[in-house]
C-alpha cells in the first residue's frame, strides 16, 4: 500500500504530492488524515506528511521510500477538511502547504528530534557506551562526524540500539493535577504530622479536587502531600483542562420574540435545503436575533453552527450575546487568542463538546462534524478574503462546505457586495428583506456638509459647524457620540513648507505618517520608524510642518474643543494589546465614554443605544483611492458608520462632511438608498469590464531589481499568449502598482480579464509559470490573485 503525502514546506519547489510506502507493520495504524514521519531529500531528513490519498497501486513506476511511523494515533482530519484544502489549491491556485496547514489544528510541530539509545550494556564499544543515554542525531555526529546514516540504520535494524522521536510544538495541552482521598484510615499518621492530618481531613469533605487548592486550603507543602501518597492514602493524578477564554462576566442574554419580518425571515430559511441566502437588512433591523433563533432551532435537531464575523473588533459583542444566549455551547477562534487557546477550541469543537463556533475568518475551517448552518454577518468586509497564502475567500469556502453538508449559508449585511447582490439578481443566491428597524424608529437623519462652503466661511478645523453644534447638543443630553476618521496616526505626511520636502519611507515609495504620541513617523506598509526632522534635510530650514489628519490628532483636537467630555480612541494603535476592544466595548455599553473616535472598526455592528450622534469627518478618504471598489467600499462605510446613530429610543443624527456631496457614492448613502447605488455601480462595472461581468486575474511580480521586475513581468505574459488557446481574455501590463516599491522590492502587476475562461487561464498559469523553476528564485516572488479584492 501506497500513501499519498502534502508535505509541509515554504516553498514552492517542493509544491506536490509525494509518495511513500507503507510498511507492513504500519498498515493496520496509517489512515487517511493522520501526520506521519518520513525521510525526505538526499540527506533522508526526517520531516512531517499529511496523509491525504492512500492507493494499493504506483501511478507509474519509480523508486519510494518507507513511511517513518505515525505521529497521531487517529487522524486529526477528516475527508471533508482535506477536500476543502485541495478546493484552495485549484479554486485561488494556492499552494499545497499552506492550504493543508490552513486545516490542521493550530499549534504547529515546531522542531523534530531524532534520538538514539544502546540498549546493550557494552564497556569496549565507544559508540555504544556514548548511546548509555539518549543523545540526539546532532549529538552523535558531532562526537563521531564519520559514523554515517546507513551505520546508525544497521544498528538499530540489529537492535543494538532504539531510535525515537521528540517533538516540540507551538500549542500545549494544560493539565492540572487532581488529589483524591483513596483510604479514610489516618491511623497510620503520626499525630505530630499536622499538615498531613489537616489535608487529609479536608480531602474527606471534598473527596477529591484540585493540588493548588489543597495547598492553599491548608497552607501546605508538596512533600506533604507526597508522603501521603507513598503512604498509599492519597493518589495524585493529571487531568486535562481547556483553557477558558469566555469572559465569566458574560451576563444572560434573554431571547426575544420576533417580529413579523423577522419571523418570514427565519422561516424561509429554516425551510430551504443547501440555499445561500443573502439577508440585506437595514442597520438595526434586528439580524443578529435573526441569526440566535436560526442557531437555536439548528442547535435543537442536535447539528452545529458557524457564525462568521469579519473582525476582532467585532467579536466581543456577538460572543457576548451568543454565550448569554448558549453559555457553554459556545466555541471562540480568532487571532487574538494564544496558540494555546486557539487549541483547546479546536479540540473542543472536534471532540463535540460545544455546537458552535464565534469566530473570524479562519473559523471557516472549524472542525465540526454535523454542521447545520453558516452564518456570516457583514458579508461585505473584505477581510473575508485572505490575500496571504493561502488564497481564500471565506464565503466561497463556507458555500463550499454547505453543499458538502447539505445545509444553508446565511449572508447577513445592510450593503451587500455588489457581486453577492448580483447573484441575488440572477438567482444564484436567494434574497430576503429586513426594510426597517427591529424597534421601529425610523433610521437617523443624515446631514451632508459640504466642506468647500466652511472653508468659505473660513473654518478650517476639523469640525464643521454642524457637527460641533451636534456634538454640543447631544453631551449636553449625556448621550454618546461616535466620530469616524478612516485614517489613523496624528497627521498623514510631514511636509516642508519652503521646499517642498516630504518625509518618505527609505524601503517604500509612500509618506510616513508622524505619531505624535509616539514621537516618530511610521511607514503603515512596513513598520519603519524614523524621528520627524525639526530642520529640513534638503534646504536646511524650520519650515517643517505636519500636514493632513489622522485619529490622535482628532482626538487631539476634540479634548481641546471638548475637556470636559470622556473620549476615547479605537484604531489599530489603540487596540493592539489582548482585550483592549472588550474594555472599549464595556466602557461604551457602561457610559464611561462620552465621544468614541476611530477608522473603520466603528463601522461594524456596535450597538449602543445611548449613541444619538455619528460625525464623518472626511468622507472622502476611500472615494479617492485608485481602485474599481472605492465607491463601494465608500458607500458601505458610510452607510454602515451612519447606522450607529439612533439603535435606542432617541432618533439619530449624522453629519457626513465632504468635498464631493453630489458623488452618487455620497447621496445615496445620506438617502439610505443601496439599490439606487447599485444600479449606478453595476453600470460601471459592466461598462469598465470588472466584476462580476468579468473575471480578473493578478500577477505581481517582485524582486529588488526594477528592470529585474519589469523583464521578468513581459517574460511572463509572453508564456501566458503563447499557451492560451481562447481568445476571451484581455491582458493589462504590465505596470508598477499603485505603491511601487515596498520593503525595497520593485512590484510590478499583470492584469488579465476574462469572461469565461477562468478555469483555463488557472491552469496556464499552474502549467507554465507555477510550475516553471526557471521563473522563480533568483530573488524573484510571483504572487498570484483571482477576483482580487484590491489592485494595489
Amino acid at each position: 500500500m501506497y500513501a499519498k503525502l502534502v508535505l509541509r514546506s515554504k516553498t514552492r519547489m517542493t509544491d506536490q504530492y509525494y509518495t511513500y510506502r507503507i510498511p507492513s507493520e504500519l498498515l493496520e495504524e496509517i489512515e487517511i488524515g493522520m501526520r506521519v514521519l518520513v525521510p525526505f531529500g538526499r540527506g533522508n531528513k526526517t520531516t512531517v506528511g499529511l496523509v491525504v490519498e492512500i492507493n494499493s497501486e504506483l501511478d507509474e513506476d519509480y523508486k519510494v521510500k518507507d513511511i517513518i511511523k505515525p505521529i497521531e494515533d487517529s487522524p486529526i482530519l477528516n475527508q471533508e477538511l482535506i477536500d476543502i484544502a485541495k478546493f484552495m489549491c485549484e479554486e485561488y491556485l494556492s499552494d499545497l502547504s499552506s492550504s493543508f496547514q490552513t486545516v490542521l489544528p493550530p499549534g504547529d510541530i515546531v522542531t523534530i528530534n531524532e534520538v538514539f539509545y544502546s540498549n546493550i550494556e557494552n564497556d569496549t564499544d565507544e559508540f555504544l557506551r556514548f548511546l548509555s543515554n539518549p543523545r540526539g542525531y546532532e549529538d552523535v555526529k558531532n562526537e563521531f562526524p564519520n559514523m554515517t546514516r546507513t551505520q546508525i540504520n544497521d544498528l538499530v535494524e540489529k537492535g543494538a540500539i532504539s531510535r525515537k522521536y521528540e517533538f516540540t510544538k507551538d500549542a500545549n495541552i494544560k493539565y492540572i493535577k487532581i488529589v483524591k482521598l483513596i483510604d479514610s484510615d489516618f491511623t497510620s499518621i503520626n499525630l505530630r504530622a499536622h499538615k498531613q492530618l489537616e489535608i487529609l481531613n479536608y480531602l474527606s469533605s471534598k473527596n477529591s479536587c484540585e493540588l493548588t487548592e489543597v495547598l492553599k486550603a491548608t497552607n501546605s507543602s508538596l512533600s506533604s502531600l507526597r508522603a501521603l501518597e507513598s503512604k498509599k492514602l492519597i493518589s495524585i493524578t493529571e487531568k486535562r483542562v481547556f483553557r477558558e477564554v469566555l469572559d465569566e462576566e458574560i451576563k444572560k442574554y434573554s431571547s426575544h420574540v420576533l417580529n413579523e419580518d423577522q419571523k418570514r425571515v427565519f422561516d424561509e430559511i429554516m425551510d430551504g435545503s443547501n440555499t445561500t441566502y443573502l439577508l440585506k437588512g437595514v442597520t438595526g433591523s434586528g439580524k443578529t436575533e435573526v441569526y440566535l433563533h436560526l442557531a437555536e432551532a439548528i442547535m435543537d435537531k442536535g447539528q452545529q453552527v458557524m457564525i462568521l464575523v469579519p473582525e476582532i473588533s467585532l467579536t466581543p459583542q456577538t460572543i457576548a450575546r451568543f454565550a448569554g444566549r448558549f453559555g457553554k455551547k459556545v466555541a471562540v477562534l480568532h487571532s487574538r487568542l494564544s496558540i494555546s487557546e486557539r487549541f483547546d477550541q479546536w479540540r473542543m469543537i472536534k471532540e463535540g463538546m460545544v455546537q458552535i463556533v464565534v469566530g473570524t475568518r479562519s473559523a471557516v475551517f472549524a472542525p465540526f462534524q454535523h454542521l447545520g448552518m453558516i452564518i456570516i454577518d457583514e458579508e461585505h468586509e473584505l477581510s473575508y478574503v485572505s490575500e496571504k497564502n493561502p488564497k481564500y475567500d471565506a464565503i466561497d469556502i463556507a458555500r463550499f462546505r454547505a453543499h458538502y453538508n447539505n445545509c444553508n449559508v446565511v449572508l447577513g449585511t445592510a450593503t451587500p457586495r455588489i457581486e453577492s447582490y448580483y447573484n441575488s439578481v440572477i438567482g444564484e443566491y436567494k434574497l430576503l428583506e429586513l426594510s426597517s428597524r427591529a424597534n421601529k424608529n425610523e433610521l437617523p437623519e443624515v446631514i451632508t456638509v459640504d466642506m468647500r462652503d466652511e472653508l468659505k466661511k473660513g473654518n478650517i478645523t476639523m469640525f464643521s459647524d454642524a457637527l460641533r453644534e451636534e456634538i454640543e447638543l447631544a453631551l449636553a443630553d449625556k448621550k454618546q457620540i461616535i466620530l469616524f476618521l478612516n485614517k489613523r496616526g496624528h497627521t498623514s505626511y510631514v511636509f516642508c513648507r519652503n521646499c517642498g520636502y516630504n518625509q518618505r519611507c527609505d524601503d517604500c515609495d509612500v509618506s510616513m505618517t508622524y505619531h505624535k504620541s509616539k514621537g516618530i513617523s511610521i511607514c503603515h506598509f512596513c513598520g519603519k520608524t524614523a524621528n520627524k526632522p525639526l530642520i529640513c534635510p534638503s534646504c536646511g530650514s524650520n519650515a517643517i510642518k505636519e500636514f493632513g489628519a489622522g485619529t490622535q490628532k482628532l482626538e487631539e483636537y476634540t479634548k481641546e474643543v471638548f475637556p470636559n467630555a470622556k473620549i476615547a480612541r479605537m484604531d489599530m494603535d489603540t487596540m493592539s494589546k489582548k482585550g483592549s476592544y472588550g474594555r472599549i466595548y464595556k466602557q461604551m455599553a457602561n457610559g464611561e465614554i462620552d465621544i468614541l473616535i476611530g477608522t473603520q472598526m466603528l463601522s461594524k455592528g456596535f450597538d449602543f443605544k445611548n449613541v444619538t450622534v455619528v460625525g464623518i469627518v472626511a468622507a472622502d478618504l476611500t472615494l479617492n483611492l485608485p481602485d474599481y471598489r472605492s465607491q463601494e467600499k465608500t458607500f458601505q462605510l458610510l452607510t454602515q458608520v451612519a447606522g450607529r446613530a439612533g439603535r435606542g429610543d432617541d432618533k439619530g443624527k449624522v453629519i457626513i462632511q465632504t468635498y464631493q456631496p453630489n458623488h452618487y457614492a455620497i447621496y445615496n448613502a445620506m438617502d439610505h438608498d443601496y439599490d439606487e447605488f447599485y444600479n449606478d455601480e453595476i453600470k460601471m462595472r459592466r461598462e469598465y469590464k470588472y466584476p462580476p461581468f468579468q473575471n480578473l486575474v493578478l500577477i505581481r511580480v517582485i524582486h529588488q531589481d526594477r528592470l529585474k521586475a519589469s523583464k521578468r513581468s513581459f517574460e511572463i505574459i509572453k508564456i501566458i499568449r503563447e499557451n492560451l488557446i481562447t481568445k476571451d481574455y484581455e491582458i493589462i501590463g504590465p505596470n508598477p502598482a499603485v505603491i511601487e516599491r515596498i520593503r525595497n522590492m520593485y512590484r510590478f502587476n499583470i492584469v488579465i480579464k476574462t469572461k469565461n475562461e477562468l478555469n483555463m487561464i488557472k491552469r496556464v498559469l499552474d502549467e507554465y509559470i507555477i510550475r516553471n523553476k526557471n521563473l522563480i528564485g533568483d530573488g524573484y516572488k510571483i504572487f498570484f490573485m483571482i477576483n482580487p479584492i484590491s489592485l494595489f
